[in-house]
């Protein structure tokens, strides 16, 4: 079901060979050699929504990672290359459900922590993996230069002492969840059931817990929820039930509809569902990608008008002129 699977998994460091479209187990080191596996407390998936190729950063991470001593905790790896991010996430925590996976940490490819310039996404892991909630994210912003963070706070929640604050939305690109998490929102929402078709394996069940779409009042789900509402009312006599499922049918709304990306209508869910999501302040990670030097900034523009810079323009402009015009006879 999964297109372009790819675990990793190494024995001994030594003798690591990576072969991204293979199947390995991953191991991790204890303090006396391999973890025993029948004292693993959490069984923990990393997984990564692939587009292109896997940056230095995440593999040397990765292997950073295996090195780390962790008696009570087995890190797996899973990329998942091929499908749009919200499906993958779909695919990916369907996966993390079906091996009996503790937790999922996403961690998208292009997202990383730095201090002073050094990566130290390792730490930033740690640090997630120190946090016993239901689901806890670290935050980004935008790739551009007049960039915004990727959150959406609750009025009046303010920081703890270890960092957490409570949010309505946040971002998932570096985030740890249970997969208990997972399991409640199935239960919930039994209509997010669907069967994903695909030429080269056999249909399979896909419960779809990161949508991608429209929010709103005039919205079919809008609708359907606000007539289940109705229908619940218990005070309602029958005929002024029919009347308002009329109006609400035939209604159209002023407010528009909102388009919302597949992390942010996760967080919905999981709020809907009676848990909390986490935002840990002290994870404020690199939101990596491509850029066109050197960048329009102020300082630039600045530089570029100095005086002397416009006579150096001139004099090559001047030397570029004579080294065109034809030589005299």
């Amino acid at each position: 079901m999964f297109q372009e699977l790819i675990t990793w998994q190494h024995d001994l460091l030594d003798e690591l060979i990576v072969n991204l479209k293979s199947h390995y187990q991953f191991v991790i080191f204890g303090e006396n050699g391999i973890t025993n596996l029948m004292n693993i407390k959490r069984n923990i998936l990393i997984a990564t929504p692939l587009k292109g190729d896997v940056p230095k950063n995440y593999f040397v991470t990765s292997l950073q990672l295996a090195a780390q001593k962790l008696s009570d905790i087995k890190l797996d790896w899973i990329l998942l290359d091929g499908p749009a991010v919200q499906m993958a996430r779909n695919q990916l925590a369907a996966y993390a459900i079906e091996k009996n996976f503790h937790e999922l940490i996403f961690w998208d490819k292009d997202v990383v922590a730095q201090t002073d310039g050094q990566n130290t996404t390792v730490s930033a892991i740690m640090r997630l993996l120190s946090h016993d909630v239901d689901m806890v994210c670290g935050i980004y912003g935008t790739r551009s230069m007049d960039t915004h963070w990727h959150v959406q706070p609750l009025p009046g929640e303010q920081p703890g002492l270890d960092g957490l604050q409570k949010v309505k939305r946040c971002c998932i690109g570096f985030s740890k969840i249970k997969t208990s998490v997972f399991k409640k929102l199935i239960v919930d929402n039994p209509d997010r059931l669907a069967i994903m078709a695909d030429p080269n394996h056999e249909p399979k069940v896909i419960p779809e817990l990161f949508p991608m779409g429209i929010q709103g009042k005039n919205t079919a789900e809008s609708r359907l929820s606000e007539v289940k509402a109705i229908l619940g009312d218990q005070t309602l006599q029958d005929h002024t039930k029919l009347a308002r499922i009329d109006r609400e049918l035939g209604l159209t709304y002023d407010e528009k509809n909102l388009y919302a990306g597949e992390d942010y209508w996760f967080c919905d869910l999981v709020r809907a569902s009676g848990f909390e999501v986490y935002l840990d302040t002290n994870l404020m990670m690199s939101h990596t990608g491509s850029a066109n030097f050197p960048i329009s900034t102020e300082e630039l523009v600045k530089a570029l008008n100095e005086p002397w810079r416009k006579d150096e323009i001139i004099a090559i402009k001047k030397k570029f002129a004579e080294a065109k015009s034809p030589a005299p006879k």
